[in-house]
């Protein structure tokens, strides 16, 4: 079992649309492995799905390769707790990061400084891993110790 630090969970921020457009790139390229066909059948639609035996074992050993496994499994881990970033500018400078643009752009587009929008990440980094969440409030029936 992984264990997730808020550096870790910046590194997959950081690394997350790398990683989602090199698997798409990989599973494209193994899509392609396939038996050609000819005659009638090759003029047929073909599904979406990858419906050859050899594409799914082809796709099956990108997901258990151990380095891609860890990708994905980070991915997830990212994806499963993102609804935690309730405010709004937090949101918007999770998915700028999370679909490529630079730390530079999101402070351009935002208006905002470089360092700002850093330890923005920073504090979503911090509520992707933690729970509660760190910006509990009343509302979220937490409970203060020592009150």
């Amino acid at each position: 079992m992984t264990y997730y630090t808020t550096k870790k969970v910046m590194e997959i921020i950081k690394y997350y649309h790398i990683d989602t457009q090199n698997l798409r790139w990989m599973q494209e390229d193994k899509k392609s492995v396939g038996i050609a066909q000819y005659g009638i059948e090759a003029t047929l639609p073909k599904g979406n799905g990858f419906s050859s035996v050899v594409e799914n074992e082809s796709i099956r050993q990108i997901e258990n390769t151990k380095f891609w496994a860890e990708k994905i499994t980070d991915m997830k881990y990212l994806q499963d707790r993102w609804y935690r970033i309730t405010d709004e500018k937090e949101a918007t400078v999770l998915q700028l990061r999370l679909n490529g643009y630079s730390i530079s752009h999101i402070a351009e587009l935002m208006k905002m400084e470089r360092t700002g929008v850093y330890r923005m990440i920073e504090r979503i980094a911090c509520q992707i891993k933690s729970y509660p969440q760190v910006s509990a409030t009343d509302s979220t029936n937490y409970v203060s110790v020592g009150k």
